[in-house]
C-alpha cells in the first residue's frame, strides 16, 4: 500500500514539474518581441541594369529638365551613365518647399 501511495506521488510530482514547465515555457514566449517580416525585395530592380537601360532612364531624366544627352556620351561607361542618370535623378526630384510650403519654418514663428 505504500509503495502505491509514493508511486501515486511520484506521479503527481512529475505532473507538477511538467505543468511547471509548460506555464514557464508560455510566460516566456509571451515576454519575446513578436517576430515581424522585412519587406521582401521587388522582382525587378527599378534601377537600370544594363547599358541600354541607362542610357533611355538618363534619356527620360534630361528630357523632364529640358535636356538632351551630352556630346560624344558613347564614350561614358556604363557605370558612369549609371551615376549620372542618379544625379539627374536627384536633380529633378521635387524640393521640400514645392512639395510643403510652410515645411521650411521654424517652431515658434
Amino acid at each position: 500500500m505504500a509503495r502505491m501511495w509514493m508511486g501515486i506521488a511520484g506521479a503527481g510530482v512529475v505532473a507538477a514539474v511538467a505543468a511547471g514547465a509548460f506555464l514557464v515555457g508560455v510566460a516566456w514566449e509571451d515576454s519575446l518581441p513578436p517576430v515581424t517580416e522585412s519587406a521582401r525585395p521587388p522582382a525587378e530592380s527599378a534601377y537600370p541594369q544594363t547599358r541600354a537601360e541607362a542610357v533611355d532612364a538618363w534619356t527620360v531624366e534630361l528630357k523632364k529638365a529640358g535636356e538632351e544627352l551630352p556630346e560624344n556620351w558613347e564614350i561614358l561607361t556604363t557605370e558612369e551613365i549609371k551615376g549620372r542618370y542618379v544625379s539627374q535623378r536627384v536633380a529633378n526630384a521635387p524640393k521640400a518647399e514645392d512639395i510643403d510650403p510652410g515645411m521650411a519654418r521654424r517652431v515658434g514663428d
